[in-house]
């Protein structure tokens, strides 16, 4: 098995230097730990990364933090997150699930959903399942299996998203338990992060001014900053960006609105100005995105 010694950490990557039985494409790859190379020093992630640990224990760091893994925990890092320092004990078993977030955008049709898990990845990127939810997640991986390894089946690529889109909601359910626990630890940094998405999951569609969210939180727009980008490792306005250039994706995918029409409903001054922000953070047209799609 070759050494993953490259970086960042794609699902491209993991299918050249890593022993997959299961992928969708570049899109998704499902893997044990076993056929896993650990990587030595720090990796830039370009997708997202959700695994379950089976047996034994181990530690890795996202930026500076290091976060412990045992038994029955699930692990969170989404894109854009900064992966490193990983260690594992001999015994360690687990699986692994590399998501793409072309095809995470794809399966999960409700941009308060795809950022609740961005979110839940930075508040608890580590939290233990019951013995009944691991039974559960560890159904979904074989299932899934299954899925794959059928390349006879003409939906298998829709069947494995909608499994998938299934486990990451199970998931997300699990991590409300976590959630509803009362954190007596929080920091001034993490109230004002969770605060601000709050304001931006129910405004983003039509208020995009850093400024305005700073007034509604009754800090200064550098104060907000700050916090945000401690917590995070993003900007507002980042935040803001990401929300929309999501729920503009989910609408070209899952509805028939023309462009001007999702202008229209996001607040854009004109369709350019729609186009020209998608193609900043997408990287092609609208129409172009729709088309591929």
């Amino acid at each position: 098995m070759k050494k993953l010694s490259l970086l960042p950490v794609s699902i491209k990557r993991v299918l050249q230097y890593c022993d997959v039985a299961y992928n969708i494409d570049e899109d998704f790859v499902l893997i044990d730990f076993d056929s896993m190379p650990m990587p030595e020093d720090f990796r830039f992630m370009r997708c997202t990364f959700v695994a379950l640990c089976l047996q034994g224990r181990g530690s890795y760091n996202v930026g500076t933090l290091e976060r412990d893994v045992h038994p029955n925990d699930i692990i969170i890092i989404p894109e854009g997150q900064v992966l490193g320092g990983i260690s594992i004990t001999k015994e360690f078993k687990g699986l692994g699930v590399f998501i793409s977030n072309e095809f995470l955008f794809d399966i999960i049709s409700d941009v308060h959903d795809v950022t609740n898990l961005f979110v839940l990845a930075r508040e608890y990127p580590v939290f233990t399942l019951t013995l009944k939810e691991v039974d559960i997640f560890r159904r979904y991986a074989s299932i899934i299996k299954d899925k794959v390894a059928d390349k006879t089946h003409i939906f298998r690529r829709q069947v494995t998203g909608t499994l998938l889109a299934a486990m990451i909601y199970d998931i997300c359910n699990a991590a409300k338990r976590v959630m509803s626990t009362p954190n007596t630890d929080k920091t001034k940094a993490q109230e004002v992060f969770e605060h601000f998405i709050h304001l931006v999951e129910h405004n983003f569609r039509t208020i995009r001014n850093v400024g305005w969210y700073s007034e509604q939180m009754d800090i200064s727009s550098k104060s907000l900053l700050e916090m945000v980008k401690r917590v995070s490792n993003r900007t507002p306005n980042e935040w803001l960006d990401v929300y929309t250039s999501l729920e503009i994706r989910l609408l070209l995918t899952h509805t028939t609105k023309s462009i001007k029409e999702i202008a229209d409903e996001l607040n854009f001054g004109s369709q350019s100005s729609l186009g020209k922000f998608f193609r900043a953070n997408v990287g092609m047209s609208p129409s172009a995105y729709r088309q591929k799609k």
